[in-house]
């Protein structure tokens, strides 16, 4: 007599004896089973594989409503710019876009910090009364 361990899905486990010849059967069942897993895993493996191990995948599809937001923000935002002085874009193209830091954009004109940093809150209670969208 052998005896054969059941564990079920809440945790208990349950012993059945049985005979040589039907744990022989079953020993043959589980060899069978993990045979047809790694033919079935052999050539690919699923996503749910990899999400038990841990492993996540960033989801690259790209969000369509997103990407039209973004893009017609960007243009609103563009618009904005435009109704800017040279001097105004400039300075927000060096910060913004250049990534100088105010002390550096202050240097480079001659300035002091302080007064570039009044301006650029300026150009922003601008650019934001301009962009916001006070009828929502």
């Amino acid at each position: 007599m052998q005896v054969i361990k059941y564990k079920f899905a809440d945790g208990t486990t349950n012993e059945v004896e049985v005979t040589e010849e039907l744990y022989k059967i079953h020993l043959e069942l589980l060899q069978q089973e993990k045979r047809n897993h790694w033919k079935e895993t052999r050539r690919h493996t699923s996503l749910y594989y990899f999400t038990d191990m841990g492993i996540d995948f960033e989801d690259k599809r790209i969000d369509l409503f997103a990407e039209i937001v973004r893009k017609e923000n960007a243009e609103r935002v563009h618009k904005a710019l435009l109704t800017l002085s040279d001097k105004r874009r400039d300075l927000v193209r060096k910060f913004y876009y250049e990534e100088m830091t105010m002390r550096q954009i202050a240097s480079q004109e001659g300035v002091s910090h302080t007064a570039i940093s009044q301006r650029m809150k300026t150009i922003c209670k601008r650019l934001q009364k301009q962009l916001c969208d006070c009828s929502i």
